[in-house]
């Protein structure tokens, strides 16, 4: 397959992502994934998390990494796979925002308290942002069919 070709001109369009760079920053996500997974734990015999955020952190980092790495290989190709991925990975950011603000609100404080709610809201914008800025500059390359 081909980058898409423009309805107005016949020339292919010019690539919306650049793989390389997508494929290297979902590289490091999961490096820093698994490093984080080892960073307190290297003299155990096996690698455990005794800390409930250190797991999640490991897994956001670890789908994080996967969906842009699957972003880089599909390329500049699919267009409607990309927004479909944009929007699962927005839903995820938010809904992970969530669960990092329900730790922070456990603590007794209101230090806790101010940080779960600057948390949901960082996510919430930064999701919805990067979502929309996505969604739109894919929605110029759409061919018709």
């Amino acid at each position: 397959m081909e980058l898409p070709i423009s309805s107005k001109t016949g020339e292919p369009l010019k690539p919306f992502i650049k793989p390389w760079g997508t494929l290297l920053l979902g590289i490091t996500f999961i490096a820093l994934g698994f490093l984080n997974w080892w960073r307190s734990y290297s003299w155990y015999p096996f690698p455990i998390f005794t800390n409930f955020t250190n797991f999640l952190l490991f897994i956001f980092l670890l789908v994080e990494g996967c969906v842009l790495i699957y972003r880089a290989k599909l390329g500049n190709k699919h267009v409607l796979t990309h927004q479909i991925i944009l929007l699962i990975n927005s839903f995820f950011v938010l809904f992970m925002g969530f669960v990092f603000s329900i730790i922070f609100w456990s603590i007794p404080g209101l230090l806790g308290m101010v940080g779960g709610i600057i948390i949901i809201i960082i996510c919430t914008l930064g999701s919805t942002i990067h979502c929309i800025y996505w969604l739109v500059k894919l929605e110029k390359y759409k061919v018709k069919n």
